[in-house]
């Protein structure tokens, strides 16, 4: 309940350097004392709640809630909020119980808006095509609908017609500041709505944008940020000098360093520092911490990209249209180049300069490579990288995500999504091989593989599949009878698989089977679901029930390796698969710990002992540790 200021009170407050346009529009709180109330310009309705209460304001200040020094129009002050030293202006605006204001130049609603809700954020296609609507609750999984799944025209409609309503309802002629978030040093807020325990230090300018943020989950905006058209997820940094322009930043991502990025998205756990990015979907765990380093016009997911890394996606011709696709796990070494339209398969490493828009997508795990000029695929290389075995181990260690999470993610090198690449990658290497059995390089979608690397790739695709479906079937995954109780002759009694588990897809982090998402988007076209968290609750329903569907999709891959349909498959076979996949996963993890000993040999040490070559092995081994040591963290 809220009461008219009495005349006593107005007086006091006129004593104390306050003035309104009209007092009888001011009303106040039970609570409410004169006293914390100082050099204060009252207009339009404005309402105060309680004050007088001690705040620590760090360093060991401590002041009392109230306004000092501020001009306030049409605003809702909370219990316990302190304001003080504004330079301008508070209008508009809604300020919950225990907010720190402190410092700003100015914060207003200039009018009805939506705070960033429903921007169009033109990803992937820097001309435009793939537009994503961002708003408050975006995930990573609808995002990657709405721009991928262009060829669904009906399911794209209702997608961006959910999030049309979600605009209207976020859509408001007032701004909001939630509980006990901190707002200060900053120069000024113009239709921004700030979440519950965020902070804003030392911001430039941030305009039309929401900071979502919560007591588990709470966000920040650091020093010299400028953002226009934007949102930002729960958990999420936005830090020093980093400049945002129709931008989604997602659950802990961290955005920082004078990195800039126009017209992108950044989704879980991305961490994105000094370059620059532009009509980017960065799906989680997408890395960049160099300056000039480029992003543009492509997908990326659980990416690394080294210092001097860029793309080029404009021809001269009919503008920048051009796209890179690179899935999962790929890695850009220091000075990489591509030139777009190209596409690189998962888990591939890129070094040198690529002009020649190659598609390794049916490759994966390779190292692409730049030899006189020429691309060179080097087939499953990375599949005995220490590199890759230490990002599997590092990515779940490293979420930033608080409380419920929102984007969907699964973690696993080894799934039905790359796995099916490498039975896709055993089907080429052995057509190559077939088709030129005495050349000595193929050209092969615009790359070059030598021969003795297609047959070393050959080699490392087969123990890859056949050891993981070995640690599928030792786990008791595949659907059957025990194989104990069976001689070798007898089948092993495994059903047909359905053709819905056979093509796995990675939906920006979900691994799930294409016909399950093509069903569920039926669904949606027929007008069957109710919304968008509809939506997202059958999302995460598919990513609960991934055991029961891997273990179809691991009798259809032994068809496959086996070159026999699943009711001709007998135990004897099975038992085979595991013995021979069980060598498989110790010759793997022998390359994978011999390539992480090349870390630790002799030339290595180059560098160490700087005064004393006597002790280089020992400041050696107290800087970086061993290599046993390393493998088992």
């Amino acid at each position: 309940m809220y009461r008219n200021l009495q005349d006593s009170e107005i007086a006091a407050l006129s004593a104390q350097g306050c003035t309104a346009e009209d007092w009888s529009r001011i009303t106040v709180a039970e609570g409410f004392h004169t006293d914390w109330i100082r050099n204060v310009v009252f207009s339009g309705e404005v309402k105060l709640g309680s004050n007088g209460a001690e705040i620590a304001c760090g360093a060991g200040v401590i002041r009392r809630s109230g306004v000092y020094n501020a001009a306030l129009h049409n605003c809702t002050v909370g219990d316990g909020v302190l304001i003080y030293n504004v330079g301008r202006y508070i209008a508009n605006y809604d300020i919950a119980e225990g907010v720190m204001i402190e410092n700003v130049g100015q914060i207003s609603c200039e009018g009805s808006g939506s705070f960033g809700n429903g921007v169009e954020v033109s990803a992937i296609n820097e001309a435009g095509g793939r537009e994503v609507p961002i708003y408050d609750e975006l995930t990573a999984q609808v995002a990657y609908v709405m721009a991928m799944y262009r060829h669904r025209t009906e399911t794209v409609a209702w997608l961006r017609n959910m999030v049309a309503r979600k605009v209207r309802e976020k859509t408001s002629s007032r701004g909001y500041i939630g509980k006990s978030a901190s707002v200060v040093n900053t120069v000024s807020l113009v239709d921004v709505r700030i979440g519950a325990y965020a902070t804003v230090d030392g911001a430039s300018t941030l305009s039309n944008g929401t900071i979502n943020s919560s007591a588990e989950s709470p966000s920040c905006i650091g020093s010299g940020v400028a953002a226009r058209d934007f949102i930002i997820a729960r958990s999420a940094r936005v830090d020093t000098g980093a400049m945002l322009r129709s931008c989604f930043v997602g659950e802990g991502v961290v955005i920082e360093n004078g990195f800039s990025a126009e017209h992108s998205l950044f989704f879980a756990n991305s961490h994105c520092t000094h370059g620059e990015a532009c009509a980017v979907f960065a799906g989680p765990y997408t890395v960049s911490h160099h300056r000039a380093t480029l992003l543009i016009a492509g997908y990326f997911s659980f990416f690394n990209a080294g210092s001097g890394a860029n793309q080029s996606n404009h021809m001269y011709k009919s503008g920048p249209v051009h796209q890179g696709i690179h899935l999962r796990g790929c890695k850009f070494s220091s000075d990489a180049y591509i030139l777009l339209p190209a596409s690189t398969g998962v888990f591939t490493i890129v070094k040198g300069r690529h002009y020649q828009h190659h598609d390794t997508d049916y490759m994966p795990f390779s190292y692409l490579i730049e030899e006189r000029g020429d691309s060179y695929l080097l087939p499953a290389m990375n599949l005995r990288s220490y590199g890759t075995a230490r990002d599997i181990r590092k990515w779940p260690g490293r979420d930033r995500r608080r409380g419920v999470a929102s984007d969907l993610i699964r973690y696993e090198l080894m799934t039905p999504y790359t796995a099916g690449k490498i039975i896709r990658a055993i089907h080429e290497c052995e057509f190559l091989l077939a088709r030129y059995p005495t050349a000595e390089e193929v050209t092969w979608n615009r790359v070059k593989i030598k021969t003795p690397a297609l047959r070393k790739g050959l080699l490392l695709y087969t123990q890859a599949l056949r050891g993981y479906l070995s640690e599928l079937l030792e786990h008791g995954t595949v659907p059957g009878p025990g194989l104990a109780a069976l001689p070798d002759d007898a089948p092993a009694g495994l059903a047909t698989p359905p053709d819905g588990v056979i093509e796995w897809i990675d939906l920006a982090g979900l691994i799930v089977p294409s016909a399950a998402i093509d069903r569920l988007l039926d669904e949606v076209d027929a007008g069957r679901l109710a919304g968008l968290e509809i939506l997202e609750q059958h999302l995460r329903k598919l990513d609960t029930e991934y055991s029961g569907m891997v273990a179809s999709w691991a009798v259809y891959a032994l068809e496959k390796l086996l070159k026999k349909s699943a009711v001709c498959i007998t135990a004897g076979d099975l038992r085979q698969v595991i013995a021979q996949g069980e060598a498989d996963r110790a010759a793997l993890a022998a390359g994978v710990e011999m390539d992480a000993r090349r870390d630790f040999a002799p030339l290595m040490a180059v560098g160490y002992g700087i005064d004393s070559e006597q002790y280089r092995d020992a400041d050696f081994r107290a800087v970086r540790g061993d290599a046993i040591r390393v493998l088992k963290k």
